[in-house]
C-alpha cells in the first residue's frame, strides 16, 4: 500500500459520485461507451441509475454497511425489449493510485461473475435523469400514479398512510414512498403481463434501520376504475401481504 492509500480514506457517503466500468467477466466493456453508474446516498439507502455498453437504461436500490455495498437492479438491454433482474455486491476500494473504485461480485446465468468501476467525473450532459428517453414498448401501466397504503400484514396503517409514486419507462418501473413507519424509500422493478417484480429499500421510522426487501405485485382495477396493487413481498426474511390504492 502506497502513502497515498493510507491518506485516502473511503468516503463515508457516495451521494452524486459517478463511476465507469472499466472491467467486467459477464460481457465486454466498450472503450467509447462504458456503463455509466450514478450513485445516491442518504444514511445506509443508495440508489440510482446508469447507462451505456450494453444496457439502454438501468435503476438500482441498495443498501451501504461499511464499506460493502449491497444493490438489486433493473436495467433493459441495448438493442432489444428484455429486463434484466438481479443483485449484485460491491467493495469501495483505494486503486494503487488512490482512486476510488467498486469491485462488484454478481451472478449472471448461474454463473459469479466480476466487475470493477472507477470513480470518474461527472458527465457533462444536463440530461434530466428522471426522464428516459428511452420510448417504451406497449402502454405504462403505473407512470405518474401516486397509491395510498390501505391494509398489510406488516404493520397498522395509520391516518398517515405510505404513499408511493411511480414512474415508468422502457419496462422499468421505479419510484419513492414515504409515509407511516417508514421515513422513506426507493424502488425499481419490472413491469410485465400484469405482474410488477420489485425490489426496494426503505428507512424506518421506529427502529432507525435501513431494510431491503423484494415483491411480487399484481396490478388490478377496482369497479370504480382505479388500480390496485396487491403485493406479496419479502421484508427482512419476513414475508407479508398488503394493497394498495391508486389516488391520482
Amino acid at each position: 500500500m502506497t502513502a497515498e492509500q493510507t491518506t485516502l480514506a473511503i468516503p463515508t457517503s457516495i451521494d452524486g459520485i459517478e463511476f465507469v466500468m472499466t472491467s467486467s467477466t459477464g460481457s465486454e466493456v466498450a472503450d467509447s461507451a462504458p456503463t455509466r453508474f450514478h450513485y445516491r446516498q442518504d444514511g445506509q439507502m443508495v440508489w440510482g441509475d446508469y447507462v451505456g455498453d450494453t444496457v439502454s437504461v438501468g435503476r438500482f436500490v441498495g443498501r451501504r454497511d461499511g464499506d460493502t455495498i449491497t444493490i438489486c437492479f433493473a436495467h433493459r438491454l441495448s438493442g432489444g425489449p428484455e429486463i434484466v433482474l438481479g443483485t449484485a455486491t460491491s467493495e469501495l476500494q483505494r486503486t494503487e493510485d488512490g482512486a476510488l473504485r467498486l469491485f462488484e461480485t454478481f451472478e449472471k446465468d448461474g454463473e459469479l461473475h466480476t466487475s470493477v468501476c472507477i470513480e470518474a467525473p461527472a458527465a457533462s450532459d444536463s440530461t434530466d435523469r428522471d426522464l428516459v428517453s428511452v420510448a417504451s414498448e406497449g402502454f405504462p401501466m403505473i407512470d405518474g400514479a401516486a397509491f395510498l397504503l390501505e391494509s398489510t400484514t406488516a404493520s397498522v396503517v395509520s391516518e398517515n398512510p405510505t404513499r408511493f409514486e411511480f414512474r415508468e419507462a422502457a419496462g422499468i418501473v421505479w419510484g419513492t414512498y414515504r409515509g407511516d413507519t417508514v421515513t422513506t424509500g426507493h424502488c425499481v422493478g419490472r413491469y410485465r403481463d400484469g405482474v410488477l417484480d420489485e425490489y426496494f429499500v426503505h428507512h424506518v421510522v421506529a427502529s432507525d434501520a435501513t431494510l431491503l426487501g423484494d415483491s411480487s405485485t399484481r396490478v388490478q382495477t377496482r369497479e370504480d376504475g382505479r388500480l390496485e396493487l396487491v403485493e406479496d413481498f419479502v421484508l427482512d426474511g419476513v414475508p407479508g401481504y398488503s394493497v394498495c390504492v391508486q389516488v391520482s
